[in-house]
């Protein structure tokens, strides 16, 4: 429609015809408010996404790393075990050969 027909509409029209061109103008401010609003709102949302991304990549990268660090102390521990283990092995076979020969004086 051009200019020309759309104000002999409202001249000539009915009285509502005023009123139903202002809620034409109505709803087209409230249309580019509530897109600019929703714009405004997905940015915010895509910020948080993003925030929340980072600190869920970080911490599973810390668990990871923690992970490591504690099999790398249980690694060392069971080494140190075993060498204890051994050790006491060593000592526990000198002992008795002590107890042997200390069986074997008393005999002669």
């Amino acid at each position: 429609m051009d200019e020309t027909t759309l104000l002999e509409l409202l001249i000539n029209g009915s009285p509502l015809a005023g009123f139903a061109g202002y809620l034409v103008y109505q709803t087209k401010g409230l249309q580019k408010r509530m897109d600019t609003l929703n714009d405004k709102a997905t940015e915010r949302e895509d910020n948080l996404r993003s925030r929340y991304d980072k600190v869920i990549t970080d911490l599973t990268t810390e668990k990871n790393v923690l992970q490591q660090q504690q099999q790398y102390a249980l690694d060392q521990l069971e080494k140190k075990v075993d060498s204890l283990v051994t050790s006491v092995d060593n000592i526990s076979q000198v002992v008795q050969e002590l107890r042997m020969k200390d069986i074997a004086r008393e005999i002669k």
